[in-house]
């Protein structure tokens, strides 16, 4: 019988999720609330108790704080937010936090840099400030270019501003033009994901549909180009980034490893349990964390890490499978593996498979093939 891998590796990573926003985005199916006071002082209180009652080790090296919008909160609550975290921060070397332009101000910029936060992700979105106030954004291109500028200026050298890949009314030349934009300014990382039209959503509600398969493709494909073109390197599906200014945090999910989920709605993944929170604010104040629990057993992290690794450029190395299933991937899959790499979907070298730019769209193609 293979072996399994080892369950009490070290656990290197932490996501905390924020909920709260000063307002509703028309597309966002994310855990989150209005921002009021009084529910974010209970909130941090719980939270504190959530990452407390964990025992952390000292392992940690990536720290990310999402949402929500965690710049939401005042400045005070803000500051609590770092102090609640600074504990498990000796040893980071990553440590991202969420925000929108609008709300990042100078203050909590200078904040975020005492407390040793080294990276900052935009939500932007587009760069049309009509298209902005008609998906209910409140932040304009001008917010961008001053909150980039200000994180620059207190020392801020890791930068990821988030795009939406078929917006309504955003075709190919307005996409061009926030590439563009968004590039002109500097910025280390990309992130361009595809429009998901959620129910409940005002999206949604609204009749307002996903881009079409074609469309999505060509934006995607153009992005590809143009950023590279730029010195990006394309990692991962969803991610552009500058030489060494790949997402760590998020390399941790891709690798398949271990991390904890801390806040409302978060998710996690120790001790072969992947756990999801209570996405109710009242269930989460009152100490109530878990909502649900999966054990993963070993076919299924066979599955999970084959989806997972697929999605970046640094694919399946042979090595650290056989290590963690004591199964020969390539030796299992010569075939397959031949046909995909013929098909241009796959790239095999000695040590690893990864994907091409092709296969990467077509992901769902090579986990089924690889998985039978």
């Amino acid at each position: 019988m293979p072996i399994r891998r080892k369950i009490n590796r070290p656990v290197e990573a932490i996501y905390i999720h924020i909920p709260f926003c000063q307002h509703i985005c028309d597309y966002c199916d994310f855990p989150k609330l209005q921002y009021f006071r009084i529910f974010a002082d209970k909130y941090l209180a719980s939270l504190k108790k959530e990452i407390e009652s964990y025992n952390v080790p000292d392992t940690i090296k990536t720290i990310y704080v999402g949402g929500g919008t965690p710049t939401a909160l005042e400045d005070d609550l803000f500051l609590e937010l770092l102090k609640i975290i600074k504990p498990y921060n000796n040893k980071v070397e990553e440590y991202t936090f969420e925000a929108n332009p609008e709300s990042l101000s100078l203050e909590k910029l200078q904040l975020m840099k005492e407390y040793g936060v080294n990276r900052i992700s935009l939500g932007v979105q587009t760069t049309n400030d009509d298209v902005l106030k008609k998906i209910g954004r409140k932040h304009t291109f001008k917010d961008v270019k001053t909150a980039i500028l200000n994180a620059r200026k207190v020392g801020f050298d890791n930068l990821n501003v988030d795009l939406i890949i078929g917006l309504p009314e955003v075709e190919k030349e307005q996409f061009q033009k926030d590439l563009a934009n968004v590039v002109s300014l500097g910025v280390d990382h990309i992130s361009c994901y595809s429009l998901t039209v959620h129910p409940n959503t005002a999206f949604f509600l609204k009749g307002i549909n996903e881009p079409k398969e074609e469309l999505s493709r060509e934006l995607y494909d153009y992005a590809e180009q143009f950023l590279k073109e730029n010195g990006f390197v394309h990692y991962e599906i969803s991610n552009w980034a500058k030489p060494g200014k790949e997402s760590k945090h998020n390399l941790t999910y891709w690798k398949d490893e271990h991390y904890y989920g801390f806040g409302m709605g978060a998710a996690g993944y120790i001790e072969d349990i992947r756990y999801t929170n209570t996405k109710s604010i009242s269930k989460y104040n009152s100490g109530k964390y878990r909502d649900e629990e999966e054990q993963v057993d070993r076919k299924d992290d066979m599955l999970y890490y084959l989806m997972l690794n697929l999605r970046t450029n640094r694919g399946i190395e042979f090595s650290d499978y056989l290590y963690r299933f004591g199964i020969n991937f390539l030796q299992v899959h010569q075939e397959t593996i031949s046909r995909l790499v013929n098909q241009g979907l796959l790239v095999l070298t000695e040590d690893r498979i990864y994907p091409t730019y092709d296969g990467m769209m077509v992901l769902d193609q090579l986990i089924m093939e690889l998985s039978e």
